[in-house]
């Protein structure tokens, strides 16, 4: 008889493992399933102990052990994995668990029992180390291209780690050539047959293998893999929008540590935290960083603030200027990408007596007004009631109500009255809803010489080839937002509309203070990054510090209450309680603990946080702080 240990794989589990007993002896690394709660449920194997050589420790347990009946006993996952995941778990105040329901794909774990991983002899001189590339898109892939193939001539694997599917198809199309028969994809929406199947024929390949994929399967046990490639480093992809949390980033970072890898971190333009770790030593560049961006495109930054005919005062939403270059687009037979940044007609409406913003009568959250068959509705974009735009003011019952910014919808009706016989095509997640329909918009708007596309921030990944014309014609809403990363967000959008365009890109603004608009026009990557980090060493925020968010949902005198409790029990810690910046059907408030850089994890604050109620949302390292 065996006495083993597993963890329970899964989101909701409380506690980290758990003890059974079975006849057969089983591999630590395997996969089995337990009773837990009147339930089955999957179970990483941690330890098995013989029961002869552990009696006087069995004896003094105050629990009983349930049985396990049936076992599959072969080793599934690699040992340096499992140490990764204990880690990542001590680093997200979670669960090993949680971190294997996000890590092993359910189909992946359900064929558990079909999939067996052979121990590869891994090479001696290998070293882990995070290597910087920041370049062109280019330069940047020919540079990836190269040492690809320098790992294949040692005999190693690489992982190469993007945050979209869409830019795993794209990336393929580069990095494959000469080695299609050894390059293998892995996303979420392979169907699972298929997903197992490929799982089969990656940790049976004996030849090294170039893997591209999303961060849910960097488990896939190769013991060869010698690098991992973590490609558009910046982007928010990386984040996962549910518990337990993760940051793809820092679970690459711990992967390649503990079992001697190379990591590379590449984009045009890294996260400022990660340019400061180069300043730091912590990392090193692979190639010299560059600071300054080409453009072929002739780069032009509007003011909107003042008409051209001080009489008229009219609010314009096209230029002069873009009707220019979308005018001679059609005449030279070019194609023009639209970039706006909101949806529907209108951000928000405001009372024009009172200054009442309106709002969802469920949520309370800013509505947007949106144009549906013929007719105005509002509509909220956080619990997605809608209703008729022909309301009064609730506060001063007034009709005067203005609406302001501009929002994808008006700008479509601007272009299709400025250009009628154009094809205009549109791109945001209320009009395009699966990443096949977005493929298909994409490659018929290429195919649609002289057509316009108008789209949002998803438009810009599934771009993947020049457009002659590119325009903005608002992103100042995203000045309103008081995020410590939203100037660094605004400077990628430009930076990646400017790559995109090949002979004009118009950028039309209000605002008034425009350093950031014209270091993005000029390709000035050194100067804007100088006074980030300046900025953020001021007010002491990451990457000085480390930031761990706690959040309450709920009725608002109870979410106050237990945020008191909260704040006592976390001492000698400071937490600073603030409200939501991002209002819902609920209350929410937020505790920030803002610790010196690298002190965490920091053991007694791990073991609280750990033993806080699922009620209570922990987010280390947030991507924001509303």
């Amino acid at each position: 008889m065996y006495i083993i240990t597993v963890i329970p794989i899964g989101h909701g589990m409380s506690r980290d493992t758990l003890t059974y007993f079975t006849k057969k002896h089983v591999i630590p690394g395997s996969i089995v399933t337990v009773p837990l709660r009147s339930k089955q449920a999957y179970g990483l194997v941690v330890n098995s102990k013989s029961v002869e050589e552990n009696k006087s420790e069995i004896k003094s347990l105050s629990y009983s052990i349930k049985k396990i009946d049936s076992v599959e006993s072969h080793s599934f996952l690699s040992t340096s994995f499992i140490e990764s995941v204990s880690k990542i778990a001590d680093y997200y105040a979670t669960t090993v668990g949680a971190v294997l329901s996000v890590l092993l794909p359910k189909s992946i774990l359900e064929s558990s029992s079909d999939l067996t991983y052979t121990p590869r002899k891994k090479k001696t001189d290998s070293f882990h180390e995070t290597l910087l590339v920041q370049c062109d898109n280019e330069e940047r892939f020919a540079l990836y291209k190269s040492l690809i193939r320098e790992e294949f001539a040692k005999g190693n694997s690489v992982y190469f780690c993007v945050p979209t599917q869409e830019d795993i198809s794209s990336s393929r199309k580069i990095l494959e050539k000469g080695i299609e028969s050894f390059t293998y994809t892995l996303h979420g929406k392979i169907v699972p047959k298929t997903l197992i199947d490929m799982w089969k024929k990656i940790t049976k390949e004996t030849h090294p293998i170039l893997i591209i994929g999303t961060g849910s399967f960097l488990s896939i046990p190769r013991d060869d893999i010698g690098t991992i490639i973590v490609e558009k480093e910046s982007s928010r992809g990386y984040t996962t929008i549910s518990r337990p949390f993760l940051d793809i980033r820092k679970v690459a970072r711990i992967i390649t540590k503990v079992s001697n890898q190379k990591l590379i971190l590449g984009d045009s333009l890294l996260r400022i935290e990660t340019l400061h770790e180069e300043k730091s030593g912590d990392s090193v560049p692979l190639s010299p960083l560059k600071f300054r961006s080409l453009s072929s495109a002739e780069c032009r930054l509007v003011d909107m603030r003042t008409p051209k005919d001080h009489d008229k005062r009219e609010f314009k939403i096209i230029s002069d200027e873009m009707k220019e270059m979308i005018s001679r687009g059609e005449k030279n037979n070019e194609l023009t990408f639209v970039f706006c940044s909101r949806k529907g007609l209108a951000p928000s409406t405001v009372c024009s007596d009172c200054g009442t913003v309106v709002t969802c009568d469920v949520c309370s959250s800013p509505v947007v007004l949106h144009a549906k068959n013929g007719h105005n509705v509002y509509m909220c974009h956080q619990c997605g009631r809608s209703r008729e735009a022909d309301v009064l003011c609730t506060v001063c019952k007034g009709w005067r109500l203005t609406t302001l910014g501009i929002g994808i919808d008006r700008v479509v009706q601007e272009l299709s009255i400025l250009f009628p016989t154009r094809k205009i095509f549109i791109m945001d997640k209320e009009h395009i809803t699966t990443h096949l329909r977005a493929v298909k918009t994409r490659d018929t708007f290429f195919d649609s010489p002289t057509s316009i596309l108008v789209g949002t921030e998803m438009a810009i990944s599934y771009l993947n080839q020049k457009v002659q014309n590119v325009a903005i014609v608002s992103m100042d809403s995203f000045f309103s937002i008081p995020d410590y990363k939203i100037h660094e967000k605004i400077f990628h959008i430009l930076l990646d509309l400017r790559t995109i365009a090949e002979k004009k890109f118009i950028v039309q603004t209000r605002q008034e203070h425009v350093e950031i608009f014209d270091d993005a026009l000029k390709g000035n990557l050194f100067d804007f990054y100088r006074r980030e980090i300046e900025e953020r060493e001021e007010l002491q925020f990451p990457p000085f510090t480390t930031s761990i968010k706690l959040s309450l949902t709920g009725e608002k005198k109870a979410v106050r209450n237990e945020m008191e409790k909260l704040v006592d029990f976390l001492k000698p810690q400071t937490v600073s309680v603030f409200e939501s910046f991002i209002t819902g059907k609920e209350y929410t408030a937020h505790g920030l603990i803002m610790l010196p850089c690298k002190v965490w994890v920091e053991p007694e604050l791990l073991t609280k946080l750990r033993s806080l109620p699922p009620s209570v949302t922990i987010k280390i390292d947030p991507d924001t702080l509303l």
